[in-house]
């Protein structure tokens, strides 16, 4: 099952203990309602109430998720919550990604660890990124704005 969010409004001040969201959930590329949380800590609402049921019978099917949270290890078994979580926590690192190679340029550097430059105006941006040769400064191995953006998210998620 393809789970994807679309019509996302996220609330960052207002989400304490979990997202504070709403979208648009498409199952398998159709519209199938609304999901929302208010970020007090509770489990999202789903509308209709059919989302929630189809999503957590494909979640038993899936293996266990398995989290590292004060130095121990959780085995949890999904279910929709976890899910739609997931997904938005994707588009929530990729919008943040795409913001920051909107202004700065991200660079992974011959230690392995994802850094960036300070804030730069468009055009110097442009110009930088236009003629890589100019970066040899930071000892790039890779640049993170000059990858397609769906590698450059990888890159990101997997050192972030």
């Amino acid at each position: 099952m393809q789970i994807t969010l679309k019509n996302i409004k996220h609330s960052g001040f207002a989400s304490q203990e979990t997202y504070c969201f709403e979208a648009t959930i498409y199952l398998d590329g159709k519209k199938a309602g609304q999901v929302r949380n208010d970020g007090q800590g509770g489990c999202n609402f789903y509308h209709p109430n059919t989302i929630e049921e189809a999503i957590n019978a494909y979640a038993r099917t899936l293996p266990p998720t398995i989290y590292e949270y004060g130095g121990k290890t959780m085995t949890i078994a999904q279910d929709a919550d976890i899910l739609v979580g997931d997904v938005l926590t994707n588009w929530l690192i990729a919008r943040d990604l795409k913001r920051a190679m909107n202004k700065k340029i991200l660079f992974v550097d011959s230690g392995g660890e994802i850094r960036e430059t300070k804030t730069l105006a468009k055009n110097m941006l442009e110009l930088f990124l236009s003629q890589p040769e100019k970066l040899k400064h930071l000892r790039a191995e890779k640049i993170l704005n000059l990858l397609p953006f769906a590698e450059a998210l990888s890159v990101y998620q997997s050192r972030g």
